[in-house]
């Protein structure tokens, strides 16, 4: 697979959360509700091969739990991880 693929809005307005990888990018994401805001997805990216805990985080974003705000989830991903991925 040479792109990243999310679940559907259901599986994010159910609060389920997401790991995945690409490359040696890796990534997670989780629905976020910040006080006075609507829901939102929060997502941390981090080079692998090690889990997030023991990884630095090297970039963070958060998109609305739309499906436009999917398309913006997944484009964003696979450009962070074509930069990670081009540094191999």
């Amino acid at each position: 697979m040479n792109h990243i693929e999310i679940p559907t809005l259901l599986f994010w307005e159910n609060g389920n959360s997401w790991y995945g990888s690409l490359g040696s990018a890796r990534f997670f994401i989780k629905p976020e509700a910040p006080e006075g805001q609507g829901a939102r997805l929060s997502v941390q990216f981090w080079r692998g091969p090690l889990a997030m805990n023991l990884s630095e985080i090297i970039a963070t974003a958060s998109f609305p739990i739309t499906e436009d705000g999917l398309a913006q989830t997944a484009a964003w991903l696979e450009d962070r991880a074509a930069e990670l991925n081009s540094d191999l």
